[in-house]
């Protein structure tokens, strides 16, 4: 059997569901390269599963990716095979092939959900969900600028839909994107010059105990001292007076602005 757990943004985000499977595998393979989870590491697991001859995998993406799937997939024949993947298991599709595969070949799957940037970033600052449109991911531009990224944002822009932005984490690297070096990379591909003058808002370390969430001018969020990443950005559209208000009182929109654009028609 394979089972894939969604371990949410911070160990506190663990459901029954999870920590009862955790208590049930033979194998549990900790996906460390596609995302962060707060207090989370191998003696983590130790401590939390009865089973002390449980074995313990760190994958890196080469380990659950193209060949080694097979690898996967035959094992979870005849062991239980408990992926750990940060956040939750789908929302991105890292993992689909896996799954995928297991289902072909007849191994049963079972995916418990956790919770993810994607559901956190909408609760936490007030915005309609509905009121979304694409995610992006925007990454270190070591080749080439990622001008599709500014591309996606101004499409959103032009539906009047947010968009959730994502920033690059490099595990083999420890590196993460934080939100002043996202916003510069952001102005500086804003060939359209629209940025510099709308709302985004930072979102650092959600779900766990310094997370920190603050609205401004996209170029005023370099203002600002945040936590240690991982960072995330959203890009707003115009906002609806119950989103501006959200704005102002949980996100810290300054006054002036959210004035400016409760009186105002014209967005950014």
């Amino acid at each position: 059997m394979l089972i894939f757990i969604g371990l949410g943004l911070s160990i506190k985000h663990l459901t029954l569901e999870a920590i009862y499977w955790l208590n049930n595998v033979d194998k549990v393979i900790i996906d460390t390269y596609t995302g962060f989870t707060d207090g989370f590491d191998i003696d983590f697991i130790k401590n939390i599963t009865c089973n002390k001859s449980v074995e313990i995998v760190l994958a890196e993406r080469k380990d659950l990716e193209s060949r080694a799937i097979n690898d996967i997939i035959e094992e979870a024949r005849f062991r239980n095979i408990a992926i750990l993947v940060p956040g939750d298991p789908f929302i991105a599709t890292t993992h689909d092939a896996i799954r995928v595969e297991a289902l072909k070949s007849n191994v049963k799957v079972i995916v418990v959900n956790g919770l993810s940037i994607h559901t956190l970033a909408i609760s936490r600052t007030g915005l309609q969900s509905y009121r979304f449109g694409k995610t992006v991911t925007l990454v270190y531009p070591d080749v080439s600028k990622p001008y599709s990224v500014v591309d996606v944002i101004y499409d959103n822009i032009t539906r009047n839909l947010h968009t959730l932005v994502l920033l690059d984490y490099r595990s083999d690297e420890n590196k993460y994107m934080s939100i002043p070096e996202a916003v510069n990379l952001l102005l500086d591909l804003d060939y359209k010059n629209l940025l510099d003058r709308i709302i985004g808002v930072g979102l650092a370390r959600i779900g766990t105990i310094d997370e920190y969430i603050v609205a401004d001018i996209l170029p005023d969020l370099r203002d600002y001292q945040y936590p240690k990443p991982p960072h995330s950005l959203i890009i707003v559209a115009k906002p609806h007076p119950v989103e501006l208000d959200c704005l102002k009182n949980i996100c810290k929109l300054p006054d002036r602005l959210y004035r400016k654009y409760l009186s105002s028609k014209e967005y950014p």
